[in-house]
């Protein structure tokens, strides 16, 4: 295995987490005063510090004798209010808890607990929860005054109570069976095989880099990417310098994509794509700036990737975007502010 090949478990880990983050977002806006009593820094100090402060409080809840478990909820439930304060405390715990059950499915099956099988029914069941639990206000608070199993039916309708933890289940709350899969076995042991083979690596070019500095968000929009011969949706930040040679840097791009097309009532207010891109993927040829291209055709593109392109393309019409830069000696500048843009009236060529 090549170095520009190696999977790295933790890249796996958050492919599995993260990428299901993509498919994750708010529940209808209802502003009460105790959401924002649950978030009260968002307003006036911005995202990233309401995420320090709830990462903070789980640190110290954990500290305090609360399980992983219930830390890892409570700061899930925390980031949603960070990202939205205008949920109510009900979305909130429904998007925190899907978030949570999504990270903890995906880390089960990299440690070898839960099956491939096991983890795309898991999935693929809080993602139809999801869907209809924010349609259906009274069973969000039905889910917020219990749900003991954790299995997203309220304990009032819950008929199979003490579910195991991710399986999932029908609307009454009894667990269905996964169906067993050729071609499923055969990608898990693919999988496991990459899992067991896959080290994390270290650029000694990078030793003794200088700190990396802060990369912004410049514009979005369509364009000729030119390198490719393709045409598509193109991202400009501003490029990182001063890293050593042979030391390259990595531009990790969060979306919360906004403004859904009322055409299509059944898209979420807001959906956050997380997805990183290599320096050696610049489009340009420019000291200032990078441009990152996801193409609009044929080619396969990664998940987060092909979730970004859609709604790029036909699901929403502006982007609240940030950016921070990573290199091989595992040094990450810190975020960049949010911007808000709508595509760049003259597109973004390449």
């Amino acid at each position: 295995m090549t170095p520009r090949r190696v999977a790295l478990a933790v890249v796996l880990f958050a492919q599995l987490a993260g990428s299901s983050l993509a498919q994750t977002a708010s529940a209808p806006a209802e502003p009460s005063a105790s959401a924002a009593s649950r978030a009260p820094t968002a307003a006036r100090t911005g995202a990233d510090a309401c995420l320090a402060q709830a990462r903070s409080r789980a640190a110290d809840a954990f500290q305090k004798h609360r399980s992983q478990e219930q830390a890892r909820l409570q700061l899930e439930i925390d980031a949603a209010l960070c990202v939205d304060p205008t949920l109510s405390p009900a979305a909130a715990n429904l998007v925190g808890t899907v978030n949570a059950d999504l990270a903890r499915l995906a880390r089960d099956f990299v440690v070898g607990t839960r099956s491939l099988a096991a983890y795309r029914a898991g999935r693929a069941d809080r993602q139809t929860k999801l869907a209809a639990l924010l349609a259906d206000a009274p069973q969000r608070e039905a889910l917020l005054r219990g749900d003991e199993d954790g299995d997203l039916v309220p304990d009032s309708i819950d008929k199979c109570p003490k579910t195991p933890a991710g399986a999932p289940t029908d609307a009454r709350g009894c667990p269905v069976r996964i169906p067993p899969s050729e071609t499923t076995e055969r990608e898990e042991r693919e999988l496991r095989a990459t899992l067991a083979g896959a080290r994390t690596l270290f650029n000694a070019s990078c030793k003794d880099a200088p700190p990396l500095a802060i990369p912004s968000p410049l514009a979005w929009g369509r364009g000729q990417q030119t390198k490719t011969g393709q045409t598509g949706f193109n991202l400009a930040v501003a490029k990182v310098g001063g890293q050593p040679a042979g030391c390259e840097v990595f531009y990790e791009i969060q979306l919360r994509f906004i403004d859904p097309n009322p055409g299509n009532p059944a898209l979420p207010p807001a959906k956050i794509v997380t997805m990183v891109f290599s320096a050696s993927e610049d489009l340009l040829n420019d000291p200032a700036r990078a441009i990152f291209g996801l193409p609009v055709g044929a080619m396969v593109l990664s998940p987060a990737r092909n979730v970004a392109r859609e709604a790029f393309l036909r699901e929403y019409f502006r982007a609240s975007w940030r950016v921070r830069a990573v290199n091989g000696a595992n040094q990450v500048s810190p975020w960049s502010p949010f911007i808000t843009q709508g595509p760049a009236s003259a597109g973004v060529p390449a």
